[in-house]
Order: C-alpha cells, then structure tokens, then sequence
C-alpha cells in the first residue's frame, strides 16, 4: 500500500511544520494538500489519520517518548526526529497496525532523508524501545 508510505512523509512534513511555525494544524494540513496536489484520497485520508491520530493522545505519546529517551531532554530533540518519533509511536500504539516492521522502515526511510542515517538509527532505537516496553 504505497499511498500509506507517502501518506506518512506527507503527516510528517505537515507535523514537521506545525512544530516550528505552530498556529492551527486544520490549516496547515489545507495548505500542504493545496501546494502538493495531493490527490489520491486514501492517501489524504490517512495522512489526515495519523495526524489526528497524534493529538488525540499526544499527552500520552510524548510522555512515552520522553520515558524512553536516556540522558536526553524530550525539548532537545530536534524537529526531524521529535516528528518522526510522534508519528510513529501515534501509528504503532494506537493506530492497530498489522505489519510494524513495514511502518517502522517508512519512517526510517523518512529520517533518513530529512536528517541522515545517525539521527536515523537513534529514533529506531527509541522507536525498539516504546514497541518493547508496550
């Protein structure tokens, strides 16, 4: 299902952004679907999901993620991967997901591109960590 792995670079730009600009995450999901043209519905669709899907529970996944960070400050992470972990912890914990290993190497693939392959192996590591512990 390739319009889930584009619909989770799409969540995490859009994300990405509500990060470093705030204001309302309605209106930047707008603007992001308008200025790339996304089309393909399912792909809208779960995008829009797995963002939801984050505020619905973000209390609790940032706690989470910040219970699994060692010697590392939730505030000090940087965009890339403070988005990346949100989205992906939202996806594997409470998005009832079938086959982790396959969401967990899209959003590997997305860190990877956004921020290289160091930040990349850390945000798998605190990924490991949240799926073991839950």
């Amino acid at each position: 299902m390739i319009y889930k792995t584009k619909a989770r670079e799409d969540a995490f730009l859009v994300l990405y952004q509500w990060d470093i600009r705030g204001g309302s995450i309605e209106e930047l999901i707008e603007e992001y679907l308008s200025m790339n043209r996304v089309k393909n519905s399912e792909q809208r669709r779960y995008m829009r999901k797995l963002i939801r899907t984050y505020f619905e529970h973000a209390g609790d996944i940032d706690k989470t993620i910040s219970d699994n960070l060692e010697n590392w400050d939730f505030d000090r992470l940087g965009y890339v991967e403070r988005a990346i972990l949100r989205l992906a912890t939202a996806e594997l914990l409470y998005a009832k997901v079938k086959n982790p290993k396959v969401v967990i190497k899209d959003y590997m693939n997305i860190t990877n591109k956004y921020a290289g392959s160091k930040p990349s192996r850390f945000v798998n590591g605190i990924i490991s960590k949240i799926l073991n512990a839950g």
